[in-house]
C-alpha cells in the first residue's frame, strides 16, 4: 500500500466508526494492484495516451479505481454531507485498461478513445470557464461523467498534447458543477487537491475555497460552507483546519467587498 492508499483507507474506516456520521454509500472500488508504483503508471499513460506527466504528479499515488463514500451529518447536521469517488490516473489518462502491464496487445497512441469516456468541456462560463477552444478532459474525482468533479485538463496542440496553461505534464485542476453549468479553475495541484480531498472528507462545495470567490458555485454553497467547515472542527478536533478557515474568511471579504 502506498502511503496515500494508506490514509485514503483511514479516513474511509474514519467516517463509518464516527459518531454523528450516516454513511449512506459507500464502496472500495479495486485496487490495481499490478500497478507497481508512479514510475510504472507514467510509462503507461506515455505509452498508450501519448501525455507526458510531471514529476509532481506523482505526489499522492493512489491505484483505487472507483472507491466512493457518501456521508450525511445525523441529526441537527443532516444538512451537512460529503461525498468522494476517486480513479487512478492511469484510468484517467488512458480509460479503462486490461487488468495488467501494457504488453503488444494495448494500443499505442489511441488516445482519447470514442465512445462515454471521451470528454468534451462545452456550454462554460465566458467569465470562468477557459478560453474558446476544444478541450479534452477526464475526470479524477466524484462523477465525472455526469458533469460533477474535480477535472484534469489537456489541450491538444499540433505537436500532440500539452496542458491548458502549456506546462508541460501539468494539468491545471477544474471543477465542473451542475448547479448552473458552469466550470472553475482551481488555485491548487493534483497533489493538494487529493490532500484537501481527504481533510474535507469530500465537503460538498469544498473546492470553492481554492477558485475565485466571484464564482457563482460560492455564492450557491456559500450558506452550507461555513457550517460545514464548523462541523468538521467539531467532529476532527485532531485535524488543522486553519488553512481552510482562513480561505473562506478571505473569500467572505472578497465576495462582500
Amino acid at each position: 500500500m502506498t502511503d496515500f492508499e494508506d490514509r485514503l483507507v483511514a479516513v474511509f474506516a474514519e467516517l463509518h466508526s464516527t459518531g454523528g456520521i450516516t454513511v449512506d454509500d459507500a464502496d472500495e472500488g479495486s485496487l490495481a494492484t499490478w500497478l507497481t508504483g508512479p514510475d510504472q503508471a507514467f510509462e503507461v499513460i506515455r505509452k498508450v495516451a501519448g501525455v507526458r506527466l510531471a514529476p509532481l504528479m506523482a505526489g499522492n499515488f493512489h491505484r483505487y479505481d472507483e472507491l466512493r463514500c457518501y456521508w450525511r451529518g445525523a441529526g441537527e447536521d443532516a444538512s451537512i454531507g460529503g461525498e468522494f469517488w476517486l480513479t487512478h490516473l492511469v484510468n484517467v489518462c488512458v480509460g479503462s485498461v486490461p487488468d495488467g502491464p501494457p504488453d503488444a496487445a494495448w494500443p499505442a497512441g489511441a488516445w482519447p478513445p470514442e465512445g462515454p469516456d471521451r470528454w468534451y468541456l462545452c456550454n462554460v462560463s465566458e467569465v470562468f470557464g477557459p478560453e474558446e477552444r476544444e478541450l479534452v478532459v477526464h475526470a479524477f474525482d466524484s462523477q465525472g461523467k455526469v458533469g460533477i468533479g474535480a477535472l484534469a485538463g489537456f489541450a491538444r496542440g499540433d505537436d500532440g498534447f500539452t496542458t491548458v496553461d502549456g506546462t508541460a505534464g501539468h494539468p491545471e485542476i477544474w471543477f465542473s458543477v451542475n448547479t448552473d453549468g458552469t466550470l472553475v479553475r482551481l488555485d491548487i495541484t493534483y497533489p493538494e487537491y487529493l490532500d484537501a480531498l481527504l481533510l474535507t472528507r469530500g465537503l460538498f462545495g469544498w473546492q470553492y475555497l481554492y477558485a475565485d470567490p466571484r464564482d457563482p458555485g460560492f455564492g450557491f454553497y456559500r450558506p452550507k460552507l461555513g457550517p460545514g467547515l464548523d462541523f468538521l472542527e467539531r467532529t476532527f478536533p485532531q485535524d488543522d483546519f486553519s488553512g481552510l478557515r482562513a480561505r473562506w474568511n478571505a473569500h467572505l471579504r472578497a465576495r462582500d467587498a
